[in-house]
C-alpha cells in the first residue's frame, strides 16, 4: 500500500491546487483581481511538457526491456485522451439544454484532469525515480493548476452557474486529479514489471493534454508561440531542476 499512499498524496497536492486556484471566483471583482495572474499559464505548459518527457517517458525507456512496449503505452496514453476529448466535443452545446451543457463541461474538465493526477501519482510513487524527480512532475502540474482552477470556475460561470456552483464544479475536477493520483500509485505498486508502462502511459496522456493547449496557442500566434520566453523558460526550468536532482 506504500505506493498507493504516495499516489494519494500526489493527487491531493495537484487536486487541492485546482481547488485553491478556483477560490477567487467567489469575489465579484475576479475579472480585475486575479491572484494567479503572475503564474503565467505558458510557463506552466512548458514545465508540464518537459516534465512529461524527462520525468515520465525518459525513465520508462530507461527502466524497460521493451522499447516497443513503452512506445505502445505512450501511444495508448495519447490516443485515450484524444479519443475521450473527441467524444465529449461531439456533443453540440447548442443541441442540449443548459443543465446538460453544464454536466458535459464538467465531464470534459474531469477527463482533462485525470491524466494529470495519474502522472503525478505514478511519478511520485515510482521506485525507479528519485523523489526529487517525482516532485518535479508534481510541482509542474501544481503550478499549472492554480490559474487553470480559476479559468475552469470562470468557464462554469460563463455558462450560467452561480459563483458557488462554479466553485463546486471546479472542485469536482480537482477530485478527479485525486482519483488519478490514487490510480497511478496503485498501478505502480502492483508489480515493478508494469512500472515503465504505467509511467509511459501517464506521460503520453499528459503530453496529449499539454499539446492540446499548445495547438490552441499556435492557432492564435502561429509558430511564434514555440519561442515565447515564458514557454521556453518553463521547459528549461524542468531541465535545470533535473540536472541538480539527479542521484
Amino acid at each position: 500500500m506504500g505506493n498507493a499512499w504516495y499516489g494519494i498524496f500526489a493527487g491531493l497536492i495537484t487536486g487541492l491546487s485546482t481547488m485553491v486556484g478556483a477560490l477567487p471566483i467567489l469575489k465579484k471583482e475576479t475579472k480585475t483581481w486575479n491572484p494567479w495572474k503572475s503564474l503565467n499559464l505558458d510557463f506552466a505548459i512548458g514545465m508540464m511538457l518537459a516534465a512529461s518527457a524527462f520525468n515520465l517517458i525518459a525513465p520508462a525507456y530507461r527502466t524497460s526491456k521493451s522499447m516497443l512496449g513503452v512506445s505502445l503505452a505512450i501511444f495508448l496514453g495519447v490516443a485515450s485522451i484524444y479519443g475521450l476529448s473527441h467524444l465529449i466535443h461531439n456533443f453540440s452545446p447548442s443541441q442540449v439544454n443548459l443543465h446538460k451543457r453544464a454536466w458535459l463541461f464538467v465531464t470534459a474538465m474531469m477527463l482533462h484532469n485525470l491524466p494529470e493526477g495519474l502522472a503525478s501519482g505514478a511519478a511520485l510513487s515510482a521506485d525507479s525515480i528519485s523523489a526529487a524527480n517525482g516532485w518535479t512532475v508534481v510541482g509542474a502540474i501544481m503550478f499549472q493548476n492554480f490559474p487553470e482552477g480559476l479559468a475552469t470556475a470562470a468557464a462554469f460561470l460563463s455558462i450560467g452557474f452561480s459563483r458557488k456552483a462554479a466553485l463546486y464544479g471546479a472542485f469536482l475536477t480537482g477530485v478527479m486529479e485525486i482519483l488519478g493520483g490514487t490510480l497511478g500509485g496503485i498501478f505502480t505498486g502492483l508489480t515493478s514489471a508494469t512500472l515503465p508502462y504505467i509511467l509511459a502511459f501517464a506521460g503520453g496522456a499528459m503530453i496529449s493534454v499539454t499539446l492540446e493547449e499548445i495547438f490552441h496557442k499556435l492557432k492564435e500566434s502561429n509558430m511564434r508561440y514555440l519561442i515565447q520566453k515564458e514557454f521556453v523558460l518553463g521547459a528549461l526550468c524542468v531541465v535545470v531542476m533535473n540536472l541538480f536532482t539527479q542521484p
